[in-house]
Order: structure tokens, then sequence, then C-alpha cells
């Protein structure tokens, strides 16, 4: 195969898995569940170790890339908590079985920037 015929291939296989070659990567949010045991940790339900940093800055990026909510510059903390405690309830084993470690985690930092 020729070296154009390997490019075309590359571009087509980049495009049809929604890669956009030239374009910046943009990482992928943290898992609900993972936010949930990192926030878990850091709320007394255990210690956050190094691999809880994305989560914790997860929590507390403005929305779209994160968790906490902005309007012109301004922090809404209602608006904050619902979109987290929203988020945190895709994970399964947050509801049902660790109902109270959610309630503490958004009494303690679901309204915080």
């Amino acid at each position: 195969m020729n070296k154009q015929k390997i490019t075309a291939s590359i571009a087509a296989l980049a495009a049809g898995l929604g890669l956009g070659l030239g374009t910046p990567a943009r990482a992928q949010a943290p898992q609900p569940c993972v936010v949930f045991l990192c926030m878990a940790a850091k709320s007394g339900y255990g210690s956050p170790d190094p691999s809880c940093a994305a989560s914790l800055t997860y929590w507390s990026t403005p929305a779209p890339a994160g968790l906490a909510v902005y309007v012109y510059a301004k922090f809404v903390a209602p608006a904050s908590y619902k979109l987290r405690n929203g988020y945190l309830n895709q994970c399964p084993g947050a509801a049902t079985p660790n109902q109270q470690v959610l309630q503490s985690i958004m009494a303690q930092w679901g309204m915080q920037p």
C-alpha cells in the first residue's frame, strides 16, 4: 500500500471514530463512581490518593467542563449542588447502599466552589 492510501485510510478511520486530526485532544470527564469514591474519601470515608486529582479538579472546574456552575464569573451554589448531585447519582452504588455517604459529600462540598 502506498503512503497516500495509508494516509487516507488513517484519516477515514479517525473521522469514523470521531477523532480530529490536527485538533487538540480533550480529556474525558472522570466516571461518576470514581468522582463519588474520591469525594467520599475527601469527606472522611477514607483518604484520597494521588489518583483522585483529576476527579477533585473536575468537581471544582466550571461547567460544562466540570461540575461547578458559574454565571458571569460568579459561583452559583444551588445550580452546582443540583449538577453535582445528579452526576454522583449516575453511579449505581452511590444512591441505594451509600445514601449516607452521598448526603455527607453533598452537605460538605455540594455548594462549595
